[in-house]
């Protein structure tokens, strides 16, 4: 190398690879993945050791659902503001979309792989992002609208099912867990091993390469700086332009993203309390020990269907006495089972009950039943399902007693 090509390469400024914003962005990002990551990963294998470890630190399985459904919406946010600061990149300061894939990126691939097979004596000259960070990144927003569906029908059943068959729900579990796994594996292998082990890249912190690694790893980039050809700077005033042109087009984005995630984190709270209760109800005399004459002087009352098989269940007070499943109103107190049935008559809930019933024995959907013996240590169901554990319950079974669960589930 001459003496005038080395005093080039010195006095050459290399350009700023990542701005503050760009580095705050990574930030974020890594932030919140590597919650989604753990929080995520803890309940797809939760009955390993590790994960019972982690759940507990975290407060349980409710707080770390919580955790990880925030980590969700901070992901979800900086998707919104990402399309928004590479849309302001390309149409006002109109930057080369660089991180696009074109037809040398197939071709470097190709010549790596003879490169690393000894085939080949020298590396590809690589541009400003070579064909891996373009995978890698392409992976994440693939990736991430995987994530962001599957999540949102996971956390909208109900929502989900009223727009496609139920079957999708478990197909979404199946996507949203198999692409946890893949992702946090290509972070630790890939990303890890390319960024912080083959060479440590402190662009992300520092906002700048050094002169060695823009000539091992971007040569193609490095060459075209040496023969002065850095990307033209726009006019100033058409910038200004485009600037107004694009302020109302991105505070839309914003809007229209911002208010979809928090319709999404709102619209379902559980599937039980959105289930829509039965209005239907029995209109009958008030049982009275009054004399006829008088009972004929009796206003017209309603009281609610039962909604559920009275077959197999007569003992009413077995889940409605004052500590029961759900208690009888004040007024009730003393009354005989026998008298239940006097006001109360099945409704059309009842026989919905029953249908879920028949279809729980053909494994279908319906109550479930225990995925496990019902004997022995498992004959405590309160042990692994009262509030705050491993499974909970939901709310309304607060009242619930052990003997009161095998009604409901067989």
């Amino acid at each position: 190398m001459s003496e005038n090509n080395k005093s080039m390469q010195a006095d050459l400024k290399i350009p700023r690879r990542f701005t503050v914003p760009q580095r705050v962005e990574h930030c974020i990002l890594a932030i919140s993945f590597t919650v989604l990551g753990i929080t995520g990963l803890v309940q797809k294998f939760g009955f390993n050791p590790l994960s019972e470890y982690l759940i507990s630190l975290m407060g349980g399985i409710e707080m770390t659902r919580v955790i990880h459904r925030i980590a969700a919406i901070v992901f979800a946010a900086l998707s919104v503001y990402h399309v928004i600061a590479v849309g302001h990149k390309f149409f006002v300061q109109r930057v080369r979309m660089t991180m696009m894939p074109v037809r040398k990126d197939v071709m470097d691939g190709l010549h790596w792989l003879g490169y690393s097979l000894f085939l080949l004596k020298k590396p590809p000259q690589m541009p400003r992002y070579t064909f891996a960070e373009k995978l890698e990144y392409w992976a994440l927003i693939w990736g991430g609208v995987i994530m962001v569906v599957t999540g949102f029908m996971l956390w909208n059943p109900l929502i989900t099912t009223r727009l496609l068959p139920g079957q999708f729900i478990p197909a979404a579990k199946a996507a949203h867990g198999g692409e946890a796994v893949l992702a946090v594996l290509a972070i630790i292998v890939w990303h890890f091993y390319n960024v912080h082990i083959k060479m440590f890249n402190k662009s992300m912190f520092t906002g700048m390469l050094t002169q060695h690694q823009m000539q091992e790893e971007h040569e193609a980039e490095w060459n075209a700086l040496l023969a002065g050809n850095p990307n033209p700077a726009g006019h100033p005033a058409a910038a200004r332009r485009r600037q107004l042109i694009f302020i109302p087009a991105a505070v839309l984005i914003a809007v229209i993203g911002i208010g979809g995630i928090y319709w999404a984190a709102t619209a379902e709270t559980t599937a039980i309390s959105t289930v829509p209760v039965p209005l239907s109800r029995n209109e009958i005399y008030s049982p009275t020990n009054a004399l006829p004459q008088e009972a004929a002087e009796t206003e017209n009352i309603t009281v609610p269907l039962i909604p559920h098989p009275v077959a197999g269940q007569e003992q009413c007070d077995a889940c409605h006495s004052d500590s029961g499943f759900k208690p009888v109103p004040s007024d009730h107190q003393g009354r005989p089972v026998e008298s239940c049935l006097i006001c109360h008559k099945p409704g059309p809930l009842s026989e919905w009950r029953i249908v879920a019933t028949e279809r729980n024995k053909q494994g279908k959907s319906g109550l479930q039943p225990p995925p496990h013996p019902t004997t022995g240590p498992y004959e405590n169901c309160l042990i692994c399902h009262g509030i705050g554990k491993m499974k909970p319950f939901p709310d309304y079974h607060a009242n619930t007693s052990v003997e009161n669960c095998k009604i409901c589930h067989k």
